[in-house]
């Protein structure tokens, strides 16, 4: 008897617990409204059940920040989308598992007319696909890590529809334009012009899993089972976190350069601390406290501006006073590496305050750990 509703009681547990959600974040080119998109990856959510043998609800994002929020918040268990979700929601310790065979790589292309590059002061006029999808953010990356600033434009323009910059481009409303690179090579052998600049290519899409609600045999079983076969027809081969850490790094990367800064290394910020260099570290104070590189001082940076080159301090606070009296003095600033914008921006803001020394840690804190150095923390 006692048998009996032990196992009618386990029935019942598994009936009644919650389904995993899978959030799945639509291409550009997909819409919620279109029955085929919706069947495909409803199909696609019962391969995963059944892989799993656990109820799943599917959840549509046509934004991918609004997926990485939810990711973030503990709303979703799987994620489907494309890289630069993928990469961006590994900080929130989702493990991807799987990733298309197919590549993209975004690529700027200029009109027949267009005789200029992708430069300072170009005033050129660019067209790009929507600001969140895989192309505008790629785009974005490009434009940041070259230091380049709205006002080198004439016009940046983000589209919804996917295809509109190079439909601007032909009708000679673009000089520029963001496309895929195969698109581009397509458009340029059709109407002229010439393709300015190609980026590295990265997974089409992925699948990205939370380790603490979906278990490693879990895991394992899922990628095998999908990568047999899926209807999204897309092949699929094992992915890790490895894979999209050059996608991490080149999303909303900062510039590779700061006009009156230096950029330094690790081993460039080790040898200043040796010599009694001061050292800001302007990140939020809770990750301060957690960790940070021996000696430094907090001094966060409230950040309310656009990653960009051309902020605005005035969306921002940071406490200038703070930094040396002497304006000619040496000292160093760093924050969360390549993708974390405060540091270039409190460095950009002392600069413009008339220091004369300012030392840019650009890799940070991550690059700091990765080479072995000691670290501080204010937790016991």
């Amino acid at each position: 008897m006692r048998l009996a509703i032990l196992s009618l009681f386990l029935v019942s547990a598994v009936v009644q617990a919650a389904p995993l959600t899978l959030g799945v974040v639509l291409d550009q080119n997909e819409s919620i409204t279109d029955f085929n998109t919706t069947q495909r990856y409803r199909a696609f959510t019962n391969e995963v059940e059944r892989a799993l043998g656990q109820p799943v609800r599917l959840q549509y994002y046509t934004r991918g920040f609004a997926a990485i929020k939810h990711a973030k918040d503990g709303t979703l268990d799987m994620v489907f989308g494309p890289a630069q979700v993928i990469a961006n929601v590994s900080k929130f310790k989702f493990e991807p598992i799987l990733k298309s065979n197919a590549t993209i790589a975004a690529a700027f292309v200029s009109g027949p007319d267009y005789k200029g590059t992708l430069g300072a002061k170009s005033r050129a006029r660019l067209g790009v696909p929507d600001y969140e999808s895989l192309m505008g953010s790629m785009a974005r990356s490009e434009i940041n890590s070259r230091g380049l600033a709205k006002s080198d434009f004439a016009e940046i323009k983000f589209h919804r529809m996917a295809e509109a910059p190079l439909y601007g481009l032909k009708l000679g409303r673009y000089d520029l334009a963001v496309a895929s690179a195969e698109e581009a090579k397509t458009w340029t052998a059709a109407n002229g012009g010439r393709i300015v600049f190609t980026g590295a290519s990265v997974p089409l899409r992925a699948l990205t899993i939370q380790p603490e609600t979906v278990s490693a045999g879990a895991q394992q079983k899922l990628a095998a089972t999908l990568q047999k076969g899926n209807s999204l027809n897309l092949a699929l081969s094992t992915a890790t976190r490895a894979d999209f850490k050059s996608v991490a790094s080149m999303l909303n990367t900062t510039p590779t350069s700061l006009p009156g800064a230096k950029i330094i290394s690790a081993a460039e910020a080790q040898a200043l601390i040796a010599k009694q260099t001061p050292v800001y570290d302007v990140r939020v104070k809770e990750e301060y406290e957690t960790a940070h590189v021996p000696g430094a001082i907090s001094v966060p940076y409230n950040e309310g501006s656009a990653k960009e080159v051309g902020f605005d301090p005035a969306d921002d606070q940071f406490a200038l006073n703070r930094l040396p009296k002497d304006k000619n003095a040496p000292f160093m600033m760093y924050c969360d590496g390549t993708i974390c914008w405060k540091s270039y921006k409190s460095a950009t803001m002392a600069i413009q305050a008339g220091w004369k020394n300012v030392y840019w840690f650009r890799g940070g804190f991550p690059e700091w750990k990765e080479a072995g150095l000691a670290v501080e923390s204010k937790k016991n």
